[in-house]
């Protein structure tokens, strides 16, 4: 069954979405969107992963002034970035988060 036009547009809203507030908007997307649609599984997975690892930098990087808020934002502008790339209906990969997600079968 292929889906509607209306339904990919939704998607790639979604996928976009999922990158936003990465953690939060890649859970909320993960439990009520994802569980008919393995390609939106994978991006709120990666949302989320992408935001633990903004906050794990955060978190080591604490003690460094700006640095920390820096890499933070680079992050997460990636993110924005990728989210993006999916709305435009590209095949995102990112480096070594895309693996680990297929690697488990998250």
């Amino acid at each position: 069954m292929s889906k509607s036009k209306q339904q990919m547009e939704n998607d790639r809203i979604l996928y976009l979405l999922a990158y936003v507030f990465t953690i939060i908007s890649g859970a909320i997307i993960y439990l009520f969107f994802s569980k008919d649609n393995k390609q939106l599984k994978l991006h709120s997975e990666q949302a989320i992963i992408l935001g633990v690892i903004i906050i794990v930098v955060e978190a080591v990087l604490f003690l460094v002034p700006y640095i920390a808020g820096i890499i933070g934002l680079l992050i997460w502008l990636y993110g924005i970035y990728v989210g993006f790339e999916a709305y435009m209906g590209n095949n995102v990969k990112i480096p070594y988060i895309t693996d680990f997600v297929r690697s488990n079968g998250l």
